[in-house]
């Protein structure tokens, strides 16, 4: 077997194999769906106690009967955050025209970071929250479209990844491109993804050739991600940008569409060099874009988020420290905890917000209620950027209630 017969033999192995994967987890449907919420979660989401929540809804629990074993579906649960919290406690999704859309990019340079894993469960997160969310997969990996239960091999390709759209705009197509047909639908009803794989390199090309070209070329590569959200529905409150760890125009371009951006890091040396560098990285650039164009990033807010954190270990505690210590209010306030449960999840595609454990519940009622904790930050984050007034730093309800 020649080079070529080598590669593309392991090529489409994996891609099958991939494909099978998918469709083996999600049998009979053959794509994956979202499992059903027991009253406790429905209680732990809602900010209400389960005592609460009964007391509340004890009519409209009986109008709207929960599935098998007694679950609620996504859209049972949004029925009773409408029915049961006062209007005052309901998340005020944005108002078009008088709020702008709310950007979260996650990047850094490091790969392993659990960039991809903080971006997914952000968007979960905020569903379960509300929100109205757009995923954006901008990494060619397309690890973030395959969580959704997408194969980047055959279902992003070049008609259906953000690279239709770079494409449309070098052929002057963009005034009748139809963005809303490169957002799709996922298992989560208020979840819609722009998938990414392969083919994405085609929008970090034609951006290339556009920065090489000059200024004089319009439209300048770095409007084009922000161009792009302009021409999406007008129903999402926040777009999430999971992005390539590396160097790169399709980040750049992000980063001109960001609201604000989370950089995940691990607490070693290693990993918070890389993220050194990459603030080197952005300081350089920002400094030359507000000399060319006289305006800074559009940033809102940039924080740092510690992932796969041991507070056992005391070289990460020690480092933990030292970060917040210089930086400060940078440095979200809750990092995101190690655990197996993550790992475990991970085997079937599920994130901690789609996994039931047959065990060991207390681990991994200890790493929804990191997650949730980081991920209320983040929340806070986007509030703030829309004037909003901020909730109380904690829930009412423990984390922990299932």
């Amino acid at each position: 077997m020649d080079q070529v017969a080598a590669f593309r033999n392991v090529a489409e192995v994996l891609r099958a194999a991939q494909q099978v994967a998918i469709e083996v987890e999600n049998a009979p449907e053959l794509r994956k769906t979202l499992r059903g919420f027991t009253p406790a979660e429905c209680a732990l989401l809602l900010g209400l106690t389960l005592p609460e929540l009964k007391a509340r809804a004890a009519q409209r629990l009986a109008e709207a009967p929960a599935g098998p074993r007694g679950r609620f579906s996504f859209a049972q649960l949004e029925r009773l955050r409408s029915r049961t919290l006062p209007s005052a406690d309901m998340p005020l999704r944005r108002k078009p025209g008088r709020e702008a859309l709310a950007t979260v990019v996650f990047t850094n340079f490091k790969g392993g970071s659990a960039k991809t894993t903080s971006s997914v469960h952000f968007a979960q997160y905020m569903a379960l929250a509300g929100y109205r969310v757009l995923l954006v997969d901008l990494d060619s990996q397309g690890s973030a479209t395959a969580q959704f239960g997408f194969d980047p091999s055959r279902e992003a390709g070049p008609d259906a990844c953000f690279a239709a759209w770079t494409t449309a705009r070098d052929e002057g197509r963009s005034a009748t491109f139809d963005a809303a047909v490169l957002c799709r639908r996922t298992y989560w009803p208020t979840i819609d993804i722009v998938p990414a794989g392969a083919a994405l390199a085609a929008a970090e090309e034609s951006l290339t050739r556009r920065a090489t070209a000059g200024q004089a070329e319009e439209p300048l590569y770095f409007e084009e991600f922000s161009a792009f959200l302009r021409q999406v529905p007008d129903r999402y409150d926040v777009v999430v940008v999971d992005t390539r760890p590396d160097v790169n125009m399709l980040m750049t371009a992000a980063l001109h569409a960001a609201s604000g951006i989370v950089v995940p890091t691990r607490a070693s040396m290693t990993d918070l060099a890389s993220t050194g560098e990459y603030f080197a990285h952005l300081a350089g650039y920002a400094a030359e874009f507000a000399q060319a164009f006289g305006t800074p990033l559009p940033l809102a807010f940039a924080r740092i988020l510690i992932t796969a954190f041991d507070p056992t270990d005391r070289s990460q505690e020690a480092l933990l420290a030292l970060a917040r210590e210089r930086f400060g209010d940078m440095v979200l306030g809750r990092p995101f905890l190690h655990s197996r449960i993550i790992g475990t999840a991970g085997l079937g595609k599920e994130t901690l917000y789609e996994y039931e454990p047959s065990s060991d519940r207390a681990a991994f009622q200890r790493a929804l209620a990191s997650t949730n904790a980081v991920n209320r930050l983040i929340e806070r984050e986007v509030l703030r950027f829309w004037g909003r007034r901020l909730p109380a730093a904690e829930p009412r309800a423990k984390d922990t209630a299932r």
